[in-house]
């Protein structure tokens, strides 16, 4: 029987997770959210580098993905702020009160609805109201704003110099800044291999000790402070496998369908979001830009249960015009959890 756990990290000063779709000269970041396949990547390369953590050797750690057998899944990175706040994405199914089985006066749907419209993250509590379809309205749990919560993206200039020319440019790059202590990011792990939970905190320990998490690690951002021990989630958390009453299912991760998953057929609500970037491994030198793909996003709603696999986005070339030295892997499962929608939106004269 699979557990899941949860994992909570803390930064020593911000982390940069580089959006997918930036404006011109501009490098933000993407809405407070480390993605399920940035989390994976940073747990298979520091893999590969140590060869072996606890009993399990990097290969039969890659294979198990590969074959559509991993060792276990993972959610996206979440914000986790202070008073024990714990935040999810916005399910993009239709809530309760906006279908036609809602009976509550216009005003507060209209209320609920600009509290909620430009959010991507809902608190727990919120959250778990939305994935059971229930019919009250908490507008102070909507209108909770994360940035009161000891977390906040910001984004700072910064100045280049061209090698040749020596030439200063100007761009901007987004952080996310946590309160030390009192902040910071967690993410779900489900498994049915009991001896993988403990491989995965000395991983996490390796990789706060040498690497950190995310982009521009060389001026320290990313760095990681302390992991909490890893626990097993407790009953706050039952919704993750309760299925009574639910008849879709919403993604905690990014998903990227494999070739016999009818994904068109049973998708109800989604967002794509664009997957591009460099190769970044650690254990080879040059690094080249992978090739792109676009996945489901965070919240998206299906019919029929996702599944996911391993992408292969390994570069059709390099500088040298021969093959990258290993394949380049990006992490598409996807971890959901069920929830209860109506498609019939809600009509009023």
């Amino acid at each position: 029987m699979s557990k899941t756990y949860l994992i909570r990290l803390y930064f020593q000063n911000a982390m940069h997770i580089g959006a997918a779709s930036p404006g011109i000269g501009l490098e933000g970041t993407d809405g407070m959210i480390i993605h399920s396949d940035t989390l994976w990547a940073a747990l298979c390369n520091n893999w590969a580098i140590a060869r072996k953590v606890g009993k399990v050797a990097f290969d039969d750690f890659l294979d198990a993905f590969v074959t559509g057998n991993p060792l276990f899944q993972i959610s996206s990175g979440f914000p986790l702020t202070d008073k024990g706040y714990y935040w999810l994405p916005k399910p993009l199914s239709e809530p309760f009160p906006f279908t036609s089985d809602c009976q509550c006066q216009d005003d507060m749907r209209q209320d609920y609805g600009k509290a909620i419209k430009r959010k991507n993250l809902l608190r727990l509590d919120h959250f778990i109201g939305w994935l059971n379809f229930d019919d009250e309205i908490d507008l102070e749990t909507a209108q909770d704003d994360i940035t009161a919560g000891n977390a906040v993206d910001e984004v700072r200039p910064h100045n280049t110099l061209d090698r040749t020319s020596m030439a200063a440019q100007i761009y901007h790059s987004g952080s996310t800044y946590f309160d030390k202590g009192k902040a910071g990011v967690y993410f779900l792990l489900r498994t049915d291999d009991p001896d993988v939970a403990g491989v995965i905190s000395d991983l996490l320990d390796i990789i706060k000790n040498s690497a950190g998490i995310g982009g521009n690690r060389s001026i320290g951002l990313g760095a990681i402070e302390h992991v909490d021990p890893m626990e097993e989630v407790d009953a706050s958390w039952s919704f993750l496998n309760d299925n009574s009453g639910k008849n879709a299912y919403c993604t905690l991760s990014i998903y990227h369908p494999k070739p016999a998953e009818n994904f068109v057929q049973g998708s109800v609500a989604y967002n794509l979001i664009l997957r591009k970037g460099w190769t970044g491994s650690l254990s080879v030198g040059s690094q080249v830009k992978r090739q792109t793909v676009y996945m489901f996003a965070e919240g998206s709603v299906f019919t029929d249960e996702p599944q996911g696999h391993l992408v292969d986005l390994s570069p059709t070339q390099t500088p040298d015009n021969e093959p990258y030295p290993h394949p380049i892997w990006r992490y598409g499962y996807a971890f959901t959890v069920p929830i209860k929608i109506q498609q019939e939106k809600a009509t009023h004269e």
